[in-house]
């Protein structure tokens, strides 16, 4: 099976201009990153709505070890984890390193779960190199292991994941379709380090490379509204002419905070949020590419519980990279899969 370094990009990618704004053309990704990731089990929206959790016969614990509980993608993990968990009577136990930027202190969270013996471990990999050997040796002593929303290199773990480059192409291929004679337009990416915002861009810069599509300019920002905002005002003024807008994350820039003389661009941006969610019922967005991180909790939990039960699964599990518009609104699936009741409690 052929795949690119399962799930990070690395770092010896060059970007040839300062990383606020740049055009298209001084964009280099590695080879690595335009490659679309191997999947060998494609989800689509309905699995998410109809692959249930099935209640072993015996106590099942399930161990969830992820970088930190600040981050809110990791929050709805958690949740679609706990929910899956409740459904099918296993107890679940989570647990978390001191952030993304201290990846030994998952390590350790991690080696000190093994040695309480789950039968099962899912884990989003604040490193997935640096994590790898311990996953390896957590395979080795018996207990299967799902990455769930992050790939490990480890190449013994099971894998659940969106795959971000393709999650661009799907963008890409909405524009094209919405501007078949053409069209010119900003893509608001993240951080210009981050794996899935380099991955996105990658997707949807060259899936538009035969098309009359036209990328005027590349704006990468951390995770700040305020400065994708300010940099993107910064690019229409060096160029106004703005068609469509792709923003790879929706709270970058969300459809309410965009200049007035932009309200009507055609916007499309990965991750439904309630915000995004709101802008699609109030016409200001017009596609959004949902990353269901609830469901990734969800079905980790599935998937874990079909490997204790014996059954043969698939290594790389992918989530659906579908265009969600304002009819979709009226389908359950889509939120389900997305949002935290406003009254869960995250852990601490």
């Amino acid at each position: 099976m052929k795949t690119r370094p399962l799930g990070l990009f690395t770092a010896t990618v060059m970007i040839a201009a300062a990383t606020a704004q740049v055009s298209a053309q001084d964009v280099t990704f590695t080879d690595a990153e335009r490659v679309p990731l191997s999947c060998d089990k494609q989800f689509t929206v309905n699995d998410l709505a109809t692959l249930k959790p099935t209640a072993p016969d015996a106590e099942i614990t399930i161990a969830v070890s992820v970088p930190s509980f600040a981050n809110p993608y990791i929050q709805s993990l958690i949740y679609g984890a706990e929910k899956a968990a409740n459904e099918a009577g296993v107890k679940l136990t989570v647990g978390a390193g001191r952030g993304f930027m201290d990846p030994g202190s998952q390590i350790s969270q991690l080696e000190s779960s093994a040695t309480r013996r789950p039968d099962a471990v899912l884990i989003n990999p604040a490193d997935p190199a640096g994590l790898a050997a311990a996953i390896d040796d957590v395979v080795a002593s018996g207990i299967p292991v799902v990455d769930i929303g992050t790939l490990s290199m480890s190449e013994n773990s099971y894998k659940l994941v969106q795959d971000d480059y393709s999650q661009g192409q799907v963008a890409a291929q909405a524009v094209i379709e919405q501007f078949q004679n053409g069209g010119k337009g900003v893509i608001v990416a993240g951080p210009a380090n981050a794996s899935w915002s380099r991955g996105r861009t990658a997707g949807f810069t060259d899936e538009l490379a035969d098309s009359s599509i036209e990328v005027s300019s590349i704006v990468w920002s951390d995770l700040d509204p305020q400065q994708a905002l300010t940099r993107f005002s910064n690019a229409v003024q060096a160029d106004p002419e703005v068609d469509w807008i792709y923003a790879t994350g929706s709270f970058l820039l969300a459809p309410q905070s965009l200049p007035a003389e932009y309200a009507e661009t055609f916007y499309l941006g990965g991750t439904l949020t309630n915000v995004s969610a709101e802008s699609l019922q109030e016409g200001t967005a017009n596609l959004i590419l949902p990353d269901f991180p609830v469901a990734v909790g969800y079905l980790g939990v599935v998937l874990a519980l079909k490997a204790l039960a014996g059954e043969d699964l698939d290594k790389v599990n992918c989530l659906p990279n579908e265009v969600m518009g304002k009819d979709n609104l009226d389908e359950p699936v889509w939120s389900d899969a997305s949002f935290v009741p406003a009254d869960w409690k995250a852990p601490e």
